[in-house]
């Protein structure tokens, strides 16, 4: 494998990965960005440093293959034995897990929860028996490719950004290092030996002086200062801060803590916890009295009567004459000429409703963790128990050969053969998810900038109360000649942030493309997770003016509209319209028509009441 000690560059990722092979109470650590920027290779090089065992779980294993099995040659001697799982040959080694965004859920709960208590315990098939499973977790991402839930994320102790190296001179030398290392491995190991036993050494007298690092009080007072400002979800932060420090000064050989070990780790520990902090709504203006009270209570207060004036009102003062903005406006309706219109650009988030009270959430029949459950027997998930394969899932192997056998001891032949009344299938539990797509028509037109500040606050709403929650959101825009899904499916805050900030409007109205495209991204969403519960709410006024097969518009956006509709039956879609004005074509009360949609006017177009319509669908689990 490649020396640790010869790669070059990238000193947060090694830094990080030093700290976990010190401090196993670190848990692990996460690898995100780019592709070829040497993450696989620092995590192997890791644990050939170390003489560690190294195994890398890959993306197609199964429950099996992860946690252990039916020894199916002992089975056959009517024997009952498990066989090891990837987690116990990873005990005491390094578990490397690339692309973990793209783990199925069920398989990275199982991931998580070894570590954390040391061990688990396989049941199949009335077999129980614990495994140790003690182990560093380095798992690495792209972002690009899809996003952790913040819960997960909040396992891992550290978390890295890791980009490619920008100055020249370091981008050289890790070429040529490459490149030596093809040519002749064991000359180029055998070059950087030396390094490699003096880092070695440097990490186990890190381990033995960890125990005896102490962290004086003013440090922990600081460090608790700095998870506060994050904003973290839970107490994580603070445990995986001091945890790294302690680390931090071990590896520099020092037995108390100094206020630099805490600053070469905050960010590493912070940077997947911090979440917008959600401002308190200021509070409602009050309400402006009539001009005949104002005049009687200030003629009550003088020492001597004044006739009321007629001159203006003073700079500052309240104008009498002049509307209270939203206080005379009925909820929903657009204010009067004058008033003050409110807009939600990011950054500015309105209160949402908890989820959590009991009296908001919907009835669940099962409750599994923090979300629903369903039982399947098609896709992803744990595998409960065995029944009649009907022809649809996966083959439960040893309860299909265990069947056969007590068939043929109860018939009392000799020859053991499996007839099609003993294959079984596996009865799977998977957690329901859910998605809210928003497509929002971000072409030309005046009100375009408020249609998307609107939708912008609606989605943010929606993921300040998304945590610990099983609903994503995303956001698909069409303008232009194109409709791009801007916002992938998430439940970051942080994320939604970063992308949502400089979104730009204006150009035509290809709503066509934008239909073709919620098939596409709908197919491939129901295949990745066929128990997803999507919610789609389309904003826009109905009027497509881009032809994409060069037919009438009108009618392209019929046939797709339609097409969407027999096709994912199992969506809810929503449209809400955005056409105002004296005349109204109410091309999209046509749309919903033809999408067999929920319609919406052009009043709902509010952030507090477009993110209450989404979670009336969340509650009524569509």
């Amino acid at each position: 494998m490649f020396p640790f000690s010869a790669l070059c560059g990238q000193e947060e990722m090694k830094l990080a990965l030093l700290l976990v092979a010190i401090n196993p109470r670190l848990k692990g650590v996460l690898l995100t960005g780019e592709k070829g920027t040497g993450k696989s290779t620092a995590a192997r090089a890791l644990s050939n440093l170390l003489d560690l065992p190294f195994v890398n779980l890959p993306l197609a294993a199964t429950e099996e293959a992860l946690l252990g099995g039916i020894d199916f040659s002992a089975a056959f001697r009517g024997e009952k034995k498990s066989t090891r799982g990837l987690l116990t040959k990873a005990h005491r080694g390094v578990l490397y897990v690339d692309e973990i965004n793209l783990l199925p859920p069920h398989l990275l709960v199982s991931l998580l929860n070894a570590p954390d208590q040391g061990a688990f315990r396989l049941e199949r098939e009335g077999l129980s028996e614990v495994f140790e499973a003690d182990f560093v977790l380095l798992g690495s991402m792209n972002p690009e490719e899809g996003l952790l839930p913040p819960q997960i994320l909040d396992r891992f102790g550290l978390c890295v950004l890791v980009e490619s190296e920008k100055d020249p001179e370091t981008r050289v030398e890790i070429l040529k290092r490459r490149l030596s290392y093809e040519k002749d491995p064991e000359s180029f190991k055998e070059a950087f030996a030396p390094q490699e036993e003096a880092l070695k050494g440097r990490l186990l007298e890190a381990r033995k002086l960890l125990s005896r690092v102490r962290v004086p009080a003013r440090l922990k007072i600081l460090l608790g200062h700095l998870a506060s400002e994050a904003s973290p979800a839970g107490n994580r932060a603070e445990i995986f801060l001091l945890e790294a420090t302690k680390a931090h000064a071990a590896l520099s050989g020092r037995e108390e803590a100094e206020l630099g070990d805490l600053e070469a780790v905050a960010e590493m520990v912070l940077r997947h916890r911090r979440r917008i902090p959600q401002e308190k709504s200021p509070p409602p203006p009050k309400k402006k009295k009539p001009q005949e009270k104002r005049e009687k209570e200030a003629q009550n207060t003088l020492s001597k009567p004044e006739a009321p004036s007629s001159e203006a009102p003073k700079t500052g003062q309240p104008d009498p004459s002049e509307a209270s903005p939203r206080a005379s406006s009925p909820a929903g309706t657009r204010p009067r000429e004058g008033e003050e219109e409110r807009l939600f650009p990011v950054g500015e988030i309105f209160a949402v409703r908890d989820l959590s009270d009991p009296s908001a959430r919907p009835k669940m029949t099962q409750s599994f963790g923090r979300g629903e459950r369903a039982l399947t027997l098609v896709g992803r998930g744990h595998y409960l128990r065995p029944v009649p394969y009907q022809g649809q899932g996966e083959m439960a192997l040893y309860a299909t050969l265990l069947a056969a056998a007590r068939r043929r001891a109860e018939s009392g032949h000799t020859n053991f053969s499996v007839e099609p009344q003993d294959l079984r299938a596996k009865l799977k539990l998977t957690k329901t998810s859910k998605l809210l797509l928003f497509c929002v028509d971000g072409s030309g037109s005046m009100a375009a900038e408020a249609r998307m500040k609107e939708t912008k606050g609606a989605i943010m709403g929606l993921l300040l109360s998304a945590y610990q929650r099983r609903y994503q959101a995303a956001l698909m825009v069409f303008r232009h000649k194109e409709a791009r899904l801007v916002l992938p499916p998430t439940s970051s805050v942080e994320f939604a942030g970063k992308i949502l900030e400089n979104l730009t409007v204006g150009g035509s109205t290809p709503l066509s493309l934008a239909l073709a495209q919620l098939g596409t991204f709908l197919e491939k969403r129901r295949r990745q997770f066929p128990q997803e519960q999507t919610t789609v709410i389309l904003v826009t006024d109905g009027r497509g003016n881009v032809s994409l097969f060069r037919q009438p518009v009108k009618e392209e956006i019929a046939h797709l509209a339609e097409a969407l509709r027999y096709r994912f039956p199992e969506v809810q879609f929503l449209v809400v319209d955005t056409e105002t004005g004296p005349v109204r074509l109410e091309m999209a009360r046509r749309l919903a028509s033809w999408l067999g949609a929920r319609y919406f006017t052009p009043e709902t177009l509010r952030a507090e009441r477009l993110a209450e319509v989404a979670r009336e669908s969340l509650r009524k689990g569509i």
